[in-house]
């Protein structure tokens, strides 16, 4: 019976493979003509508005600030730096229920991602270009390459999410070798985020995609251990592994520390956090529909 269920599932993956939709990377096309440097003073203007994130119009600001830089420098740091920007672009319109906004933030992040991976990482994007697996390809990616990488994956979940669940199947390894190395190198990186990450990747394949609940649990605890301030992980265990096993008494335990924590704890990530507080306030009123 578990030899027929395993090809049971490798013959529905399969189908469900030609039906996804493919993110064109381009890996053997260069990133930009441009050979100017980074102007310094432009940039710090940019970064200032980027620490006032919590103001959505600020973070904007930013972001179009960093735009403007790219067009004149190839620079792996600030193509990084987009990709992060526009990524909590996504999540702020998530939250706001703003779909074609949001989907237009998230394929920016990923295109930023790219970029960046392009610049810090040529091995990886040479093997890519040579039709080498992510998988053997994104072991080459140095340390330095990893807010590139783990931005290209976040976003390219996301992204992937948004074209449905063949797609989101079609990538998923690759998202996960992708974390698994920036894990290898940096537990720690943006706030445990590794683990945060695969708490919630463990969460969401479990089933047919060949996730596990206990692994996602694992994880979360994990990334709460290393990076308590980090109001995310708590919500993101909540919305994935909480209401995928119905647990509703740990759901709404989760939720109501995030909403009672201190969104200061890590002034650098007071935007962030302050997000996550109104996430949380939104996933304990739905309580009932999903329990």
């Amino acid at each position: 019976m578990k030899q027929l269920l395993t090809v049971v599932a490798v013959l529905v993956s399969s189908a469900l493979m030609g039906c996804a939709t493919q993110h064109s990377a381009k890996w053997d096309e260069k990133v930009t003509t441009a050979t100017g440097t980074v102007d310094a003073a432009a940039a710090g203007d940019a970064d200032a508005l980027w620490a006032a994130r919590k103001d959505a119009a600020k973070h904007m600001e930013a972001v179009a600030k960093w735009e403007a830089l790219a067009t004149t420098t190839a620079d792996a740091e600030l193509y990084a730096k987009l990709a992060r920007g526009w990524y909590l672009a996504g999540e702020r319109y998530s939250f706001e229920e703003k779909n074609e906004k949001r989907d237009e933030a998230y394929q920016k992040g990923l295109d930023w991602a790219t970029k960046s991976l392009k610049l810090s990482a040529p091995e990886f994007a040479k093997m890519m270009a040579e039709g080498k697996t992510h998988a053997e390809s994104i072991v080459k990616a140095p340390k330095e390459s990893i807010p590139a990488m783990y931005w290209y994956a976040s976003s390219l979940g996301k992204w992937a999410a948004s074209k449905g669940f063949a797609t989101r199947l079609r990538y998923k390894d690759d998202i996960k070798a992708t974390i698994d190395h920036v894990k290898s190198m940096d537990e720690m990186f943006f706030y445990a985020a590794p683990w945060r990450y695969l708490g919630g990747y463990e969460a969401q394949t479990a089933g047919l995609a060949g996730g596990s609940l206990d692994k996602s649990e694992e994880n979360f605890k994990k990334a709460v251990q290393l990076a308590p301030n980090y109001l995310g992980t708590k919500v993101l265990w909540a919305d994935y592994l909480c209401v995928k096993r119905q647990d509703k008494a740990t759901f709404e335990k989760l939720l109501k520390d995030v909403i009672a924590a201190s969104a200061t704890a890590e002034p650098e990530i007071e935007a962030e956090n302050l997000l996550e507080q109104e996430k949380a306030k939104k996933l304990l009123s739905q309580i009932d529909e999903k329990f």
